[in-house]
C-alpha cells in the first residue's frame, strides 16, 4: 500500500499574490477557487494546491505542515536560484554525506513565510551514488 499527495491547503491574507508565486514555482496555471485560488500540479495535474483566504499564522512555525519539493530538470542550486528570483528565501542548506556530492536540500520560505524544502533532483542523487561506489 502507498499514499500519494492529493492536495495541500495554505491560508494566506492575499491568495492571488501567493498563488502567483506558487503557480510560477510549479510551472502551472492559477485558477479561481471558492475561497481563494487553485493550482493544479503533478505529472497529470491531479494534485492541487489550494490557497484560501485566512490570517497569516503568528509566531513559531514549529509543528506546522511543510511541503517537500524536488528539483526535476535542474540542479538543486539552479532550482533554488529560480525560486529565489520568484520571491522565495533560502533559510538553510543541508548536505547529505559531503558537500562536494551536491546532494541535499534547501530549507526555504515562500514570499509569505510558509516553509518548504527543496530536494536534490533524482539525477543528482544517482550521480552521487555512482561517486560513492568508487570511494
Amino acid at each position: 500500500m502507498s499514499v500519494s499527495l492529493r492536495a495541500v491547503v495554505v491560508e494566506s491574507p492575499d491568495p492571488v499574490s501567493l498563488g502567483t508565486f506558487w503557480s510560477a514555482a510549479l510551472d502551472s496555471s492559477i485558477d479561481p477557487g471558492s475561497d481563494g485560488v487553485v493550482i493544479r500540479f503533478g505529472q497529470h495535474r491531479e494534485q492541487f494546491l489550494y490557497i484560501v483566504e485566512g490570517p497569516q499564522p503568528e509566531g513559531s512555525r514549529k509543528g506546522k505542515p511543510c511541503m517537500f519539493l524536488s528539483a526535476v530538470d535542474a540542479t538543486l542550486d539552479e532550482e533554488a536560484d529560480r525560486l529565489v528570483a520568484l520571491g522565495a528565501v533560502v533559510i538553510d542548506r543541508k548536505w547529505n554525506v559531503a558537500r562536494e556530492l551536491n546532494v541535499g536540500h534547501a530549507v526555504m520560505t515562500d514570499p509569505e513565510g510558509n516553509y518548504f524544502h527543496l530536494l536534490s533532483s533524482d539525477e543528482e542523487v544517482r550521480s552521487a551514488e555512482r561517486i560513492l561506489e568508487t570511494w
